[in-house]
């Protein structure tokens, strides 16, 4: 809102908005995931020899045969990690909503996330402030069958467009 200000906008409510508030608990989430995935991305085309793109080079391959034929099936198991451990992170988004916008999901529940959900309906922070514990359970083996089915199957499809340097 500072910097908002700065150029003659007025302040605004980022998270007492409806239309706002997951946009904003959005970005906070890509700020706290941008790092890992741009540090592994890096390791991986730093793993691709510089010896393989200059015998591309020679044999007249262009930027775009270069980079889906030689490095993209080169950096494939830094793809496969980071598309794995991010899909699991998003479905563990609990702390940074919780923080932001509280367990009642900011205004008419925007920032609302099933990691939220679950914790309300285990232990009793809904509006009728009743705790299933039974339920929440239930919710969040559910979730775990969902993640560990897509796991395995990205990470049978991602295996197979590996390849070994």
């Amino acid at each position: 809102n500072q910097t908002l200000a700065l150029v003659g906008i007025g302040a605004i409510p980022w998270l007492g908005n409806e239309h706002t508030a997951l946009g904003s608990v959005l970005f906070a989430n890509v700020w706290h995931w941008l790092g890992f995935p741009t540090l592994v991305l890096l390791a991986g085309m730093q793993r691709v020899s510089k010896e393989v793109i200059e015998a591309a080079r020679l044999d007249g391959a262009g930027d775009y045969v270069l980079m889906t034929r030689i490095i993209w099936p080169l950096i494939a198991p830094s793809v496969t990690i980071v598309t794995i451990l991010t899909f699991i992170g998003s479905f563990n988004w609990f702390e940074i909503p919780y923080v932001m916008a509280g367990l009642t999901g900011s205004p008419g529940g925007a920032t609302d996330v099933l990691g939220l959900y679950f914790y309300r309906t285990a232990f009793g922070s809904t509006t009728t402030g009743i705790q299933d514990f039974g339920q929440g359970s239930a919710l969040a083996v559910m979730m775990f069958i969902i993640v560990a089915g897509v796991t395995a199957i990205a990470l049978r499809y991602l295996r197979r467009r590996e390849i070994e340097l």
